[in-house]
């Protein structure tokens, strides 16, 4: 019997860049976490062509369209956004970035799970893509806080990868809860691996601590 559990949440996002080699074949960065994860809008842009004769349709074909992933932050640490987005330091002061050309396209995969009510998860897998830099956007301060956000987006191409006899841009598994299969297979495809090797680059919220008496 088929199971109807509907999405409540979002877990973290992984992501490790990809590196081109020389003969053609792409290097798998470590895997990188990016927590406090708001929105994600997953689009496959599939069109359908239709076949018309003697007054009905035909005839259906589908036209394969542009992967594009919108990720909507809490905060995205500026770590992340030299991984993702090309970002060059200061020559002397690395508190300052600025948004260069020198680095070129910096190709990424990542992985994303939508999280359920009852503990299980459905794990999105999405090969090689390019993030696009974000618009950046604010307002004054007034009677209230206000949170802000930050959002990225990024289109993504079909690549070979591992369990698959033919390139795709986006995987998909389902896990139950308190199994890891479903992130473990996602990952071994993804990343070519199923741990999460690097160092975080969560920024954790500051909690202001209260001298005691």
């Amino acid at each position: 019997m088929g199971r109807y559990n509907a999405a409540t949440g979002l877990g973290k996002a992984y992501y490790a860049v990809l590196t081109e080699q020389a003969d053609g074949s792409l290097e798998v960065g470590e895997i990188k976490d990016i927590d406090y994860v708001q929105e994600m809008s997953l689009e496959f842009g599939e069109e359908l062509e239709k076949a018309y004769g003697s007054n009905k349709v035909a005839e259906i074909a589908k036209s394969p369209g542009e992967t594009t992933l919108n990720l909507t932050f809490h905060k995205l640490p500026i770590d992340v956004q030299k991984d993702l987005l090309g970002l060059v330091e200061h020559n002397e002061n690395k508190n300052v970035y600025g948004f260069g050309q020198s680095t070129g396209i910096t190709y990424t995969a990542i992985a994303i799970p939508r999280t359920m009510e009852d503990g299980s998860m459905e794990w999105f897998g999405l090969s090689k893509g390019v993030f696009t830099r974000p618009n950046k956007e604010g307002q004054t301060k007034e009677d209230g806080v206000e949170f802000g956000s930050d959002e990225i987006e990024g289109q993504f191409m079909e690549r070979k990868i591992n369990g698959f006899e033919e390139e795709l841009a986006v995987i998909m598994s389902y896990e139950p809860k308190g199994s890891t299969e479903g992130k473990d297979t996602v990952f071994e495809s993804i990343f070519g691996k199923k741990e999460n090797t690097s160092n975080n680059v969560t920024e954790e919220p500051v909690v202001s601590e209260t001298p005691e008496a």
